[in-house]
């Protein structure tokens, strides 16, 4: 994978600090009392939007009016058209994780907000896609897409990612991760034992030998508790003890013989009381246009 920006890990914790907003203010992010957030894994670069400009796409997120977008699969976009793009449903500031237009594998994330986004670190170094580490007001952002293949991958992912925020000159500030984190939620389990989950997984597996995502012949659900014993919210179970699927969609029935939830956002601590309302956005648009849903959080501001 051609890597077109590297930066340290230690260089992005270094900028992620309290006194980078004194420096750097951002006054209009404190004007609404909500801010909602989405997070949408688009498939292959919204692919079953055949217009050139993605107008299905900006027409959706336009009605949506979320304050926040966390793009997955950006794939074939450049800052520049990340940027127009944006700017149709009324984003003002974009940020692509990385480019490379020609590569058809090539699977960045991206941010793009009504206020401006600030300290902006691009970390590519041991992670499958990446991860975008950026701050809006004085909320900080990561927003990734893990590793499909191997479950030990995953974990090294999210452990950097945990220490991340842990070692970081914030530890305990307002932290939101949103993405693709394609593993299982403890939560989720009893959902999953009564399904056929595992064996679905262990055909795939048997057909495709680069796949590891069984542990010891079982499902795993060691990436999730990670975050979770680190002391981050799932806030989709927060506010709602049911089980929501977010894969597949209605176009994608065949991918799977059970219902998944691979689209995650987590906070911290200190945002737990602020979140107001989390949903799965189906609609006519999410049913068609991408294999996975996106997922709305909406917090006090």
């Amino acid at each position: 994978m051609k890597k077109l920006v590297l930066t340290t890990l230690l260089g992005s914790l270094l900028l992620a600090s309290p006194l980078s907003f004194a420096s750097h203010p951002s006054q209009s992010i404190k004007s609404p009392k909500e801010l909602k957030f989405i997070s949408y894994n688009v498939y292959w670069g919204m692919k079953y939007d055949k217009t050139d400009e993605k107008e299905k796409f900006s027409e959706w997120a336009k009605k949506q009016d979320a304050d926040v977008i966390a793009w997955q699969e950006m794939n074939h976009f450049t800052q520049e058209k990340l940027e127009k793009f944006a700017a149709s449903y009324g984003h003002k500031y974009a940020v692509l994780l990385k480019e490379d237009p020609t590569n058809e594998n090539f699977f960045p994330v991206a941010l793009t907000s009504k206020y401006p986004i600030i300290n902006v670190n691009k970390v590519i170094d041991n992670l499958w896609h990446g991860a975008l580490y950026a701050d809006i007001g004085n909320y900080h952002f990561i927003v990734t897409h893990m590793n499909p293949f191997w479950t030990s991958k995953r974990l090294d992912e999210i452990n950097l990612i945990i220490d991340s925020v842990k070692y970081s000159q914030d530890p305990k500030g307002k932290w939101i991760l949103a993405g693709d984190l394609n593993s299982f939620s403890p939560a989720d389990k009893a959902e999953y034992d009564k399904g056929n989950l595992l064996n679905d997984i262990k055909d795939k597996e048997a057909k495709r030998p680069i796949l590891h995502n069984l542990v010891d012949g079982q499902l795993n659900y060691e990436v999730q508790q990670n975050l979770l014993d680190a002391g981050f919210i799932d806030v989709l179970k927060l506010k709602n003890s049911e089980f929501i699927s977010t894969a597949p969609t209605k176009i994608f029935y065949d991918q799977s013989s059970t219902p998944l939830r691979y689209d995650y956002i987590y906070v911290s601590p200190k945002l737990k009381k602020d979140v107001i309302d989390v949903k799965v956005l189906k609609d006519e648009f999410t049913d068609q246009y991408s294999d996975h849903y996106p997922v709305e959080m909406i917090i006090k501001n």
